[in-house]
């Protein structure tokens, strides 16, 4: 079983960040950034190093949103906060947007991140 750290990055018009996969890493669509947890690494520690290798963005983890498990992958969904002056800089040639939640769900976004778009789009709802 894979254990991936994700995050969801807010920006300051209450748009959540997406990234591309990198073409070398299938499956091909958009996600909530992160990767996997090494062995004996706490999940902040994971996406706090995860966000920086991959994106340039140093922060924080915050509290866990959710947790999607797939027959494969159990991935965990957690607030990130930037730090003050970071912008994101893909590092793998992926792309990068940020999305209004308000909108319909993006056609391309992967399947074990669903979930996570319908708990936002509730949460910004209320």
């Amino acid at each position: 079983m894979i254990v991936v750290a994700a995050a969801v990055v807010w920006n300051e018009d209450r748009k959540v960040l997406l990234c591309s996969r990198p073409e070398n890493k299938p499956p091909a669509g958009w996600e909530f950034p992160g990767g996997k947890v090494e062995p004996g690494e706490s999940f902040a520690a994971a996406l706090e190093r995860e966000m920086v290798e991959e994106l340039s963005l140093s922060g924080r983890c915050g509290k866990e949103i959710a947790l999607v498990r797939a027959p494969t992958v159990e991935l965990h969904f957690f607030e990130f906060f930037p730090a003050a002056g970071a912008v994101v800089k893909p590092r793998e040639g992926q792309q990068f947007r940020w999305q209004n939640v308000e909108g319909d769900m993006p056609a391309e976004l992967l399947p074990n991140d669903r979930p996570v778009w319908e708990i936002l789009k509730k949460e910004k709802n209320c």
